[in-house]
């Protein structure tokens, strides 16, 4: 299975929502660099973030629920 970045984090309790947040619609999901950046986080930017990935065969299913999950956010 490829997977790919489908968003970068600063932190790791905003990775975990939208994990969270995909996982409820189905689409699996994984957080990488949480380590680090929970240990450095100073230096979480230039480590590359706390990435969420999805597989390929979910990237435009994770993609669209992504735009629908920040559209509602913004009429709030």
């Amino acid at each position: 299975m490829e997977l790919v970045t489908i968003k970068v984090f600063n932190t790791e309790p905003e990775a975990q929502m939208i994990k969270a947040f995909l996982e409820a619609h189905n689409v699996d999901c994984f957080v990488f660099g949480n380590v680090l950046a929970n240990t450095y986080n100073v230096f979480n930017l230039t480590s590359g973030g706390v990435q969420l990935k999805v597989a390929a065969d979910n990237l435009e299913t994770a993609k669209q629920l992504l735009e629908d999950f920040y559209k509602r956010d913004e009429n709030i």
